[in-house]
């Protein structure tokens, strides 16, 4: 077993497969270089490959209105990137870009049909392990959308406004605290952690403010 099928093997895309078929599927990509900010996949452009993250991490962002994106969710090493549109080779949801220097091994869906061709009983595997991870990224999907819409909060001049639509419509807001004062601008993003939600707010100069959900008191809509 070569190095780089030792370095995969663990995981979920290559899940119940032998180290000699994951070689025949790593033979098939192409290794891709990514600098800091250098964008792989966009909206913009068609794609029918997949991008496996094998160093680094890439965050998948949408622009939302000039020059202030929003960003969705961010990959580290293991991931995989664009089963959608490797599947179907549509235009992707959303455009990716790296967050410091990145290693990406790169799946063609041209060459990974030589591999279906010449090697059936290597993709039959790997085809069950990218239905398993897209399945995750569904799930995943769906409980962020669910807490969202759990979050939905009542603001001062209107009926039942979401967190999320407020995000979406970049609506100038106010936040006031529990603990006293207020934060004025636009709310850019609805972030999960750990530690729970955290809004992030940018005022007039441009300053960004992240303020845990547990601290807000009441937001107003302008």
């Amino acid at each position: 077993m070569n190095q780089e099928a030792a370095e995969v093997g663990g995981w979920e895309l290559f899940a119940g497969m032998t180290p000699e078929d994951v070689e025949v599927v790593l033979a098939a990509c192409q290794p891709l270089a990514l600098a800091d900010g250098q964008q792989v996949v966009s909206v913009d452009q068609a794609n029918d490959s997949l991008h496996l993250v094998r160093s680094g991490r890439v965050e998948v962002f949408k622009s939302i209105r000039g020059n202030v994106d929003r960003v969705l969710e961010s990959f580290g090493v293991g991931d995989v990137l664009g089963i959608i549109s490797f599947i179907d080779g549509s235009h992707p949801a959303a455009s990716a870009r790296a967050t410091g220097p990145a290693q990406l091994s790169v799946l063609s869906r041209a060459a990974f049909e030589r591999v279906r061709t010449e090697r059936p009983e290597v993709a039959a595997p790997f085809y069950r392990n990218l239905a398993a991870v897209m399945g995750d990224h569904l799930r995943s999907t769906l409980e962020l959308y669910r807490q969202a819409v759990e979050f939905g909060i009542e603001a001062t001049g209107a009926s039942a406004l979401s967190l999320g639509s407020l995000v979406e419509g970049l609506r100038a807001t106010t936040v006031h605290l529990t603990g006293g004062g207020s934060i004025s601008g636009r709310l850019l993003q609805l972030d999960q952690n750990p530690s729970g939600f955290t809004l992030v707010v940018k005022d007039q100069l441009g300053k960004l403010t992240i303020i845990p959900y547990h601290a807000v008191q009441r937001i107003e809509v302008a």
